[in-house]
């Protein structure tokens, strides 16, 4: 009957869960009956591999949503937080952020995000990676978080309270044919090593390359771009940031015709009481005089003008270029120099046309300059011990011909003329049967043979003060009296070489470079052998640029 059917199933069943104990003892669990952590582990590894497939089509596809949803089921494995103390340092990377800490720790500064375009396949990567650096005892600690932004360089990053806030920034295709830009605003809390979004409703518009700068208890932002590869924008309008109330006001909507610098991004920017102080930038025009690629015609302008902005009245006014104010360039990075009221600016590229517009030199910079916030007056970085009278006019175009010549070689000088740049390397280095070997380190031939033996020099300028070599978009910060140095990018013909060294310069009475950590020999080859590799038969007679 049904009431002994019934308990006959539910011996039956009773039974088969003893059985199903004792097996899951022995391990023996049947394809269609696994516990729930082998189910999740299963499922972990099919996602893993639905994650890798997908990695593998954006990467090919260069299709960014496919690339940022497979970090993110990456990120989901990690553990909340992974703190790997005494790391190695940073790979290698231009436009990422370094920032000093503003409590707890005295000593430390904030390394963030950034790019690289890697040798061989001139791919880019794009970092989400964030470093704790000890600048007292030069220790490293990468800190990776299964919840954070998604990878980035060009955004902003401000030290506040016991956080480290970032906004905007891009993420570009491995390619470099898509570009996505950000909108969202993340704070990192020093103490808890945990990121947290922050509202952005109501905040500017998706951007990198904007710059931005502490007023009190509130930020200001100003310009940056926007760059989907078809379409160009950029911004001159101004925000306002509460870091207590966690609100965005636009203070100057900006645009075309509106009072106030023009857009831009990549300038250099800071507060001083009441005013906020904006020099130099950079901006791109593009002219579409058709639907295909080839049509499109593009054009940069470098700005040098200076502009302040009341942060009372939220009125702009043009300042007058006072003191020795730098030459007009792009890629510099600066920093406020809080204790002496200024900022301090480094580096940065200009290029020279030289033999009638056939060559184009790029001079990448080393000098430094303090821009006073009190006067709004420049002044150069003189090092201790340099000789003022012997100093390098920046932005010299006679320099940029004497390179292009051979007469001389310089580092900070990039010729974008494939044989010039080789012949020049050969000249300095090679001599004798050494040219022969030459020929095969740099696989170049034809028009090297008739500039090889050209009149010149081919000598190394004699070696000065310790500095570090001109390069764009490094990362910078200051603490007290000095200002820290990593990374950014230099070029060898058209290729991007990343840097990955560090320096300080002493910013007291006495200003002096001290090169903490020297180039990785990886970077160090790619400068030495300006991205070829040199053949078995070569030996250590082979020359190389000192770095």
């Amino acid at each position: 009957d049904f009431t002994t059917t019934r308990a006959a199933r539910r011996a039956m069943g009773g039974g088969r869960d003893k059985r199903k104990k004792v097996a899951k003892k022995l391990g023996k669990v049947s394809a269609d009956k696994r516990t729930g952590a082998t189910k999740t582990a299963l499922k972990r590894e099919k996602n893993a591999e639905k994650n890798h497939r997908r990695l593998e089509r954006g990467l090919v596809e260069d299709d960014i949503d496919a690339i940022l949803a497979a970090m993110a089921i990456e990120d989901a494995r990690r553990a909340e937080v992974e703190v790997e103390k005494d790391c190695p340092r940073p790979q290698a990377r231009g436009h990422a952020s370094l920032t000093a800490t503003v409590v707890g720790r005295g000593n430390e500064l904030i390394l963030y995000g950034g790019e690289r375009v890697t040798p061989g396949d001139e791919k880019c990567v794009v970092y989400g990676d964030l470093y704790r650096y000890d600048v007292d005892r030069d220790r490293w600690t990468k800190v990776s978080n299964a919840k954070g932004p998604h990878p980035r360089s060009g955004h902003q990053a401000l030290a506040y309270g016991g956080y480290v806030y970032v906004f905007g920034g891009e993420f570009t295709s491995p390619n470099q044919e898509r570009f996505l830009h950000h909108r969202d605003c993340w704070r990192f809390d020093l103490e808890s090593n945990i990121w947290e979004a922050m509202p952005a409703k109501g905040g500017p518009s998706a951007r990198s390359g904007h710059r931005m700068a502490i007023w009190g208890k509130k930020a200001i932002l100003f310009g940056g771009f926007y760059d989907t590869g078809r379409e160009v924008r950029y911004y001159n309008d101004a925000w306002e940031y509460d870091f207590e109330k966690s609100e965005w006001k636009c203070r100057c909507a900006g645009g075309e015709g509106a009072l106030g610098p023009s857009p831009r991004s990549a300038c250099h920017v800071g507060v001083h009481d009441d005013a906020f102080i904006v020099y130099g930038g950079y901006c791109k025009n593009v002219d579409n005089d058709g639907d295909a690629d080839e049509d499109r015609s593009e054009r940069g302008t470098t700005f040098s003008d200076a502009w302040k902005l009341d942060l009372k009245t939220w009125r702009w006014e043009k300042l007058k270029r006072q003191g020795l104010a730098p030459s007009a360039r792009a890629g510099a990075s600066s920093a406020m120099h809080a204790l002496k009221k200024r900022l301090v600016l480094f580096g940065g590229v200009v290029d020279h046309e030289v033999k009638r517009g056939d060559v184009i030199v790029s001079e990448f910079f080393t000098d430094a300059y303090n821009l006073n916030m009190e006067a709004k007056k420049w002044f150069p970085v003189t090092l201790y011990g340099e000789d003022k009278t012997k100093t390098h006019k920046a932005g010299s175009l006679e320099e940029a011909e004497r390179v292009a010549a051979g007469d001389v070689v310089n580092e900070n000088f990039n010729i974008r003329s494939e044989a010039h740049r080789a012949a020049i390397k050969i000249q300095a280095h090679f001599r004798g049967y050494q040219v022969r070997k030459a020929y095969k380190l740099y696989k170049v031939g034809g028009v090297v043979s008739e500039l090889l033996y050209s009149p010149g020099s081919g000598e190394a300028p004699p070696k000065s003060l310790p500095k570090p070599r001109g390069r764009i978009n490094a990362a910078i910060a200051i603490k007290a009296n000095s200002m820290y140095l990593f990374g950014g990018v230099v070029e060898l013909g058209d290729v991007e070489v990343s840097l990955d060294d560090v320096w300080k310069l002493d910013l007291g009475n006495r200003p002096k470079w001290t090169c903490i950590t020297s180039l990785s020999d990886e970077v160090s080859a790619q400068l030495a052998g300006g991205g070829a590799e040199s053949d078995s038969d070569s030996d250590d007679g082979s020359g190389s640029d000192s770095a």
